[in-house]
């Protein structure tokens, strides 16, 4: 069938099979209950089996729920027999699960770093390879979507390791969009700013940030610069797979700091080398002003 252009590969498909990752609260659990009240059959896995049960409870719709690990790709192995027994080869797969670690660069260990690259990286990359791989095999349209971050482009002093990790993301997302493009396989990275979530609270804080009251006052930052709500992203992954868009950015703070990014990369890295959020954003929102009426206007 001929699709037309700017529309997904799974677009206007009913009843899709769709895998979360991450479903057991925040960002997962909002995807997982939007594409089951849209009438998709979702598949909701959790590292925490409970919290992915509960998910299932709160759908309106047929939800699933599941315990995954994303780390080991033997889990990944065995739900995927479990799934296509159950329910055939998934339609779409969204990589959501993830997890912060705060504190600067010179003080994270090398096990800090195997840690978070391993779910936020490694998790993704046995997602994509596993079902990934099911997908083309099958020989039918499907989407992946990745749950990048608009950290994946902003140079960071507080969590630089979950910058690095979500840059590498949202290109695991970008080179498996080329590869899958020809199969009829949509992939695409979703990347949302400062979302009220848990992720700050939960946090792993390291060096001279590992103190309640640093894990409080970074809660209290994410509350603060919250652009985005876990609903928004889950209707901007909706919004990703039917048109089979290959980056979105979520809200404000993220669009902002992908066109700084683009435009002025020096000018980010200064921007991220302030110390204080407060000064962060005002600077940031002047940069944006002047560019847009250099872009707009031909003036200053």
């Amino acid at each position: 069938m001929v699709r037309l252009p700017y529309t997904g590969p799974v677009a206007h498909k009913r009843g899709r099979v769709v895998l979360v990752t991450g479903a057991g609260s925040g960002i997962g659990r909002a995807i997982a209950l939007r594409q089951a009240a849209a009438g998709d059959i979702v598949l909701a896995t959790d590292i925490d089996l409970a919290a992915a049960e509960q998910t299932a409870k709160l759908a309106d719709g047929a939800c699933h729920a599941y315990a995954l690990d994303v780390r080991d790709p033997e889990q990944w192995n065995a739900l995927a027999d479990t799934v296509i027994a159950g329910f055939g080869v998934p339609d779409i797969l969204v990589n959501n699960a993830g997890i912060a670690l705060g504190g600067a660069f010179l003080e994270q260990s090398p096990q800090d770093w195997e840690k978070i690259m391993a779910i936020n990286v490694h998790g993704v990359v046995h997602g994509c390879t596993i079902i990934g791989s099911k997908m083309v095999q099958r020989g039918q349209p499907g989407h992946i979507v990745v749950i990048a971050s608009g950290a994946a482009w902003t140079p960071n002093r507080v969590a630089p390791s979950y910058a690095v990790s979500k840059a590498a993301a949202l290109m695991v997302a970008e080179s498996l969009r080329t590869e899958l493009a020809p199969k009829n396989i949509g992939v695409s990275a979703v990347c949302p700013g400062v979302t009220r979530t848990q992720l700050a609270a939960n946090a792993t804080l390291v060096g001279a940030a590992s103190t309640e009251e640093v894990r409080s006052n970074f809660a209290a930052v994410q509350s603060r610069y919250s652009f985005a709500t876990p609903d928004l992203v889950a209707r901007a992954v909706q919004r990703a797979i039917r048109f089979d868009l290959a980056i979105v950015p979520v809200n404000f703070d993220a669009t902002l700091a992908w066109v700084l990014h683009r435009v002025s990369p020096g000018l980010m890295r200064w921007i991220c080398a302030i110390p204080t959020m407060e000064l962060a954003e005002t600077t940031a929102r002047v940069a944006t002003d002047r560019l847009s009426r250099i872009s707009f206007h031909g003036q200053v």
